[in-house]
């Protein structure tokens, strides 16, 4: 079970970031560009990033947790989180694989054209929900590979 627990909340973190990231872009094209059509976008390859949150989520929030480290704390240590995956997978995206899958370089505290420091409020508000997604994706991928609800154990 210990492969398959991480695999399956990259999965659902990987679905839901999908999801979320259509559902803020189509809102967006409505509230900036009066786009009534409500059409979001995203690219397949931001199923690595948002899956990957859900791999390291657990090691962050875990030690975090145990200290007792306020939550608002926590979600900054996970808005960090985010900017660091973004920044390393627009690289790989952009300059090793040949992708523009996003180009921040119109922002003015950019970094190289993969993350934005315009973005903090975005990212940070987006970082409250990790945990909690976190937590309860982590117990339904407990029920569905045991079958039991009970005995649930944070991994």
């Amino acid at each position: 079970m210990s492969i398959y627990r991480p695999l399956l909340r990259f999965i659902i973190f990987a679905l839901f970031g999908l999801v979320l990231e259509v559902f803020m872009s189509s809102t967006v094209n409505l509230i900036f560009h009066d786009n009534v059509n409500l059409r979001g976008h995203t690219s397949l390859w931001m199923i690595f990033d948002y899956g990957l949150m859900g791999i390291l989520t657990p090691y962050f929030r875990n030690p975090m947790k145990a200290k007792k480290i306020p939550f608002p704390v926590r979600a900054f240590v996970y808005m960090i989180m985010i900017f660091i995956v973004e920044y390393v997978s627009g690289i790989l995206f952009h300059k090793v694989l040949g992708l523009s899958i996003w180009d921040y370089s119109q922002f003015r505290y950019n970094l190289h054209g993969q993350i934005t420091l315009e973005f903090v409020p975005v990212w940070y508000t987006l970082s409250l929900t990790v945990e909690k997604l976190y937590e309860w994706v982590d117990k339904a991928s407990w029920a569905i590979l045991t079958k039991e609800p009970e005995g649930y154990i944070p991994g």
